[in-house]
């Protein structure tokens, strides 16, 4: 967890209604990727004190009692494919930080950074109202169902003491990417990025880490705003998907990012693998690590993340722009080439 801190003028200070005041800002999860983005964007954009804090679940009342946050920003979440942490990050630790921030007399907003993988797919550009949820008993993982859990609960929070907002966003990519990227590039140095699995015929959503990191510092904006009694456009309890604005085919994503290492591939030189073979593969790793590590060790190649493949995701932007004023940072193109060139820099 990382704590952007603020000095207040005064603890009980209204931020929305004090514009000379400054504002105490706490960021769940802000040493990971998107986290440490939205503190470093925080850090530019503002004369702010960055305090770095570790703490446990049980620790959460004294740390809002010691850091008065107005607004929360929280990112926090475990890799979808850890099981163990799931429910007890994405779920549990939300109701707490909820429970937090609604009994704080000083937190007025709070932003959480929800995923398209709550959402069941669609190959239809689709609006906020119209996508439809998991929940507890309809869900594809556990990841999707945790996630969709806890944005329910976040929208649900809304009040007029507590303004909230959650944002949907996809595959992250970018600087500092120690996931998606390098993955990518793995492919490359190993020689199989001509490898396509299935008929790459599902559309997909990505976003740049910049303009995610950019949309909650938007959303933050405006539930202050809510805060007083602006509501036009409506932000306060509402949903927003956060992309890059460009829906993609999954592999030809990939291989603008190949073409952007120094790696183009020509259509004559893809490779199709049916998707249901990976699949078996993947069925039967898990299956393998879990008899002969009793589970205390996993695959490379998880099926859930090979499943993901057959899903798609087509979602519309029209909301965010319109309500927060969000756009990218860069296209999708550039993007792309910074994402890879910082990879090839550092990775």
């Amino acid at each position: 967890m990382g704590s952007n801190r603020l000095p207040s003028h005064s603890p009980r200070t209204d931020p929305g209604r004090n514009r000379g005041v400054r504002l105490s800002v706490l960021v769940t999860g802000g040493c990971g990727f998107l986290g440490a983005h939205i503190v470093r964007r925080l850090l530019d954009n503002s004369s702010l004190d960055a305090e770095p804090v570790e703490v446990s679940v049980s620790e959460m009342k004294e740390l809002f009692e010691k850091v008065k946050p107005q607004v929360i920003i929280h990112t926090a979440s475990p890799d979808p494919l850890d099981t163990g942490a799931l429910q007890k990050t994405n779920v549990d630790g939300t109701k707490i930080l909820l429970r937090c921030a609604t009994v704080c007399p000083e937190t007025r907003a709070f932003v959480y950074t929800s995923s398209d993988s709550a959402c069941q797919p669609t190959q239809e550009p689709i609006a906020e109202d119209k996508v439809k949820l998991y929940d507890e008993h309809h869900y594809n993982n556990l990841y999707g169902k945790t996630k969709a859990i806890g944005d329910t609960m976040v929208l649900e929070a809304s009040s007029s003491d507590l303004h909230t907002a959650t944002l949907r966003i996809p595959a992250i990519y970018g600087e500092e990417d120690h996931n998606f990227i390098p993955q990518l590039l793995e492919s490359v140095r190993k020689g199989e990025h001509k490898m396509q699995i299935g008929n790459n015929g599902k559309l997909f959503e990505f976003c740049y880490v910049g303009s995610a990191a950019e949309a909650h510092i938007l959303a933050a904006k405006e539930l202050l705003r809510a805060d007083e009694g602006v509501q036009d456009p409506r932000v306060d309890g509402e949903a927003f998907f956060i992309i890059d604005g460009v829906s993609r085919k999954f592999f030809d994503f990939a291989r603008d990012a190949y073409a952007a290492a120094g790696a183009p591939v020509a259509p004559d030189e893809i490779k199709i693998i049916p998707l249901w073979a990976i699949q078996l593969m993947a069925s039967t790793g898990e299956w393998a690590y879990r008899i002969f590590t009793l589970g205390t060790k996993k695959p490379k190649m998880a099926r859930q993340s090979i499943d993901h493949l057959d899903g798609g995701a087509y979602w519309s932007i029209d909301k965010a722009r319109r309500r927060l004023g969000y756009k990218p940072v860069l296209s999708q193109e550039d993007a792309i080439k910074q994402s890879v060139k910082w990879g090839l820099e550092h990775l």
